[in-house]
């Protein structure tokens, strides 16, 4: 009886542990389809951007020398994603040491302690948005500390560091650089605004083209984590479901057994009093 209701109770705490795998699963889906269906709108307006910064004069050259280019690491601040702020801080760490870079940016404050084992402290960090809401107070946050520390001298270019979307439990670590902005290829000029300095609106055009690359890319990175959550879920689900078909199959044997058992006692019983 006691093994019976030692099986019972941990039948129960699977069940409900399946049930909590189960709703975070949903929700990692409903936030992946998000993140998925607003890429393509991200991704068609940096485009714009792009076509209207190839019809601007280009900027002057700087000739005085620049500090060292940051690297902005973006990570994830929720688990149940495997492996994938591991990997992420093993590849900041290596291009860091790669590409000599400088100041480091951190959005997603689980790698700051897997960063400091390799000597590497942020100059800044920011949590990790949980969902597509939480992108654009972010990311405009973020875009005004970068240009601030460009303009103080603090920063002389950035590398991206962030995940790939390549399919559900899928991602690739991959940097890019976004600053200094790649020259394009020339193309005719536009006479100049009566309303708005030529380098201004560059200025202007340069910013708002960081600020739509960083929310592409981060819309990709959120869905990849989205994506190794789902696949953890799937995981995690079927390993429940597994243990709790395994414990049904051993209350129904306990159960069994303590109906034989009873079985036996009754016969022995009456043949007791059969010879009595």
């Amino acid at each position: 009886m006691r093994r019976e209701l030692a099986l019972q109770q941990r039948l129960a705490l699977l069940a409900t542990l399946e049930d909590a795998v189960s709703a975070m699963q949903a929700l990692a889906a409903h936030h992946f389809r998000l993140l998925r269906q607003a890429l393509p709108a991200a991704r068609r307006y940096r485009q714009e951007i792009e076509a209207m910064r190839a019809v601007l004069p280009p900027a002057a050259p700087r000739q005085e020398r620049l500090p060292a280019a940051g690297l902005l690491a973006m990570a994830s601040d929720l688990g149940l994603c495997g492996d994938y702020n591991a990997r992420l801080a093993q590849e900041a760490v290596a291009a860091h040491g790669r590409l000599g870079l400088g100041p480091v940016y951190l959005v997603g404050r689980r790698l700051v302690p897997r960063l400091a084992r390799a000597g590497l402290t942020p100059a800044r960090s920011y949590e990790a948005p949980a969902s597509l809401d939480g992108l654009a107070p972010l990311l405009l946050r973020l875009v005004q500390d970068l240009a601030a520390d460009v303009q103080d001298g603090r920063l002389g270019g950035l590398h991206l560091l962030a995940a790939r979307f390549d399919g559900v439990g899928h991602s690739t670590p991959v940097i890019t650089r976004l600053l200094p902005v790649a020259p394009q290829e020339a193309t005719p000029c536009p006479g100049p605004s009566p309303y708005v300095p030529a380098d201004h609106l560059a200025g202007v055009v340069v910013r708002e083209l960081l600020y739509i690359t960083l929310h592409e890319t981060m819309l990709d990175a959120l869905a990849a984590e989205q994506g190794m959550r789902l696949a953890a879920a799937e995981g995690a689900r079927q390993w429940l479901a597994s243990g709790r078909a395994r414990v049904q199959r051993q209350l129904a044997a306990s159960r069994s057994e303590a109906a034989t058992q009873e079985i036996l006692d009754i016969v022995a019983g009456s043949r007791r009093r059969g010879e009595r």
